[in-house]
């Protein structure tokens, strides 16, 4: 009846959420670290290196044990995604490079890696059906019922601005032979607003306009009937902006792109499952009693939204290929550069036949799982009928088929 593989559409507009291990409110490594004073284990003093890649190379392995330590059971979060972050960022980051040595060097490169590898160092959260990330690095970031979430639970602070605490204190710890500080204040603050930059705003029903259609999906858009996946999920990012530096562009981009532009697709739509199943406790939660012991009109609201989640990742990677496009278009480094043209034609060339690709493969999965996207009545009625197999078969496709029986 289905077909292919599935994904469920529910996020906090503003706040996206995730799951722990433990379902006590909050998460960070334990109880003591949800608050805004957030400390990683006390560290010596200075650390004497012979130059900044030692010290990356310190930072990456203090963060990446980190990671695993307090986020492997973590199905998107977990140690997997910063490397995923850096790898992409590093990508983006060297074929500027290769065009204008100028605005990517390498000391660039090895503040990349700082911030990718801490960027979700602090994952504090409050749970429920759908977990609340208290995300944030201005405090204009968090709306107000986030906000009162995290006065509740004494946070007063997002969590990238938490990670990004956390990295100015790794590294403070590290000198030259000298005893000057490895990396100057303008690398510091660089990496600052290079975590700053991930921070996401969402919007659900956001239209892509004709100009943006006919620009990035002409070649296609007609004969792939992309007409009805115009509108849906919007996710970008309001603290990357014109005057964003190298590191902040390349990092923002591994973050919230590093998927959708991947040349394998495998990547991306693992990764919309693996998020959808960060995001849903409640559905994780009744799992663990078996799939057969939720309620037929439960059930029916969990297929409905996975559906739903399926067909966004179509409008979600055809936003984030406009929005890829806007953020290098409107960089004053990039624009400004004498090897303008050159740069542009190499991202081109790495990166819009995999943005297209994935959105062609999001849509072609959609649309066999789904069979035909109907009416309001045709997918009431469609999904009223969902047998236990059927049910089953979705819950399988987004990677819950380990709980979908009831544990011993």
């Amino acid at each position: 009846m289905w077909g292919k593989s599935v994904g469920v559409f529910a996020r906090n507009p503003r706040f996206a959420i995730i799951q722990r291990k433990n379902y006590a409110v909050g998460i960070t490594r334990i109880a003591k670290n949800m608050n805004e004073s957030y400390q990683p284990e006390t560290q010596s003093d200075r650390i004497v290196v012979k130059n900044r890649g030692e010290a990356t190379a310190k930072i990456l392995e203090i963060f990446r044990h980190e990671q695993e330590k307090n986020y492997s059971t973590l199905d998107f979060h977990n140690e997997k995604h910063p490397e995923a972050v850096r790898s992409a960022a590093l990508e983006f980051a060297k074929i500027i490079m290769r065009s204008d040595p100028s605005l990517v060097t390498k000391d660039t490169l090895a503040d990349i890696v700082n911030s990718a590898a801490s960027h979700d160092s602090v994952l504090n959260v409050a749970h429920g059906e759908m977990i609340t990330r208290f995300r944030g690095y201005f405090d204009a970031d968090a709306p107000p019922a986030v906000r009162a979430a995290m006065t509740k639970h004494g946070i007063t602070k997002g969590n990238e601005r938490l990670s990004a605490e956390w990295l100015e204190r790794e590294l403070d710890r590290y000198v030259g032979a000298d005893g000057n500080p490895v990396f100057d204040a303008s690398s510091r603050a660089e990496m600052m607003d290079a975590i700053a930059a991930t921070f996401p705003e969402f919007n659900f029903m956001a239209t892509i306009s004709d100009e943006d259609l006919a620009r990035h999906f002409s070649e296609y858009a007609d004969e792939n009937n992309l007409e009805k996946y115009r509108t849906g999920i919007k996710v970008w990012q309001p603290h990357l902006g014109p005057e964003s530096s190298m590191t902040a562009l390349a990092v923002a981009t591994g973050d919230l792109r590093g998927e959708a532009a991947s040349n394998n697709y495998e990547d991306y739509f693992r990764s919309g499952n693996a998020e959808f199943r960060e995001l849903n406790e409640g559905l994780r939660l009744a799992l663990e009693h078996g799939a057969e012991a939720i309620p037929l009109q439960k059930k029916i609201k969990i297929a409905d939204s996975m559906l739903r989640w399926v067909k966004a990742q179509v409008t979600f990677a055809m936003w984030q290929k406009i929005l890829f496009w806007k953020s290098v278009d409107a960089n004053r480094l990039i624009t400004e550069s004498p090897k303008v043209g050159e740069i542009k034609n190499a991202l081109k060339e790495r990166y819009n036949t995999a943005f297209d690709t994935n959105i062609l493969k999001a849509k072609e999965r959609y649309e066999r799982i789904a069979e035909s996207d109907g009416d309001g009545d045709e997918r009431a009625q469609r999904l009223a009928n969902i047998a236990d197999a059927d049910f089953q078969e979705l819950l399988g496709e987004l990677g819950f088929s380990h709980s979908t029986e009831k544990r011993a």
